[in-house]
């Protein structure tokens, strides 16, 4: 393969390697947003638990407020997706319910 045309294949063999994968990871505002939110759902849980065992509500509602972030930036984005929009209406519910717990507490 030490040919011009030997070279031109494995050039071309390459660059479709690498580019058939890469347009793989090309992802929408929503699949975005989904992935998004999986983390941070891990970290909810955790700081759920966390806030149950040792009464830390601060890292709780820190997380709380950075899903309605994530959220919030989503919408702007993608204004007619209306399931997303009840689901911040709710997460916002949810924040101030933690935080009003936050702030009786000191």
């Amino acid at each position: 393969m030490r040919t011009l045309a030997g070279s031109t294949l494995i050039s071309a063999l390459i660059l479709f390697g690498i580019a058939t994968p890469a347009l793989a990871w090309e992802e929408t505002d929503q699949q975005a947003y989904y992935n998004k939110m999986s983390l941070l759902k891990v970290m909810l849980e955790g700081a759920r638990i966390r806030a149950v065992e040792t009464n830390d509500l601060q890292t709780l509602c820190l997380i709380m407020s950075i899903g309605n972030d994530v959220t919030v930036r989503y919408v702007e984005l993608n204004p007619n997706d209306v399931e997303i929009s009840n689901r911040l209406d709710g997460m916002r519910n949810d924040m101030t319910a933690c935080l009003a717990l936050l702030y009786n507490k000191e």
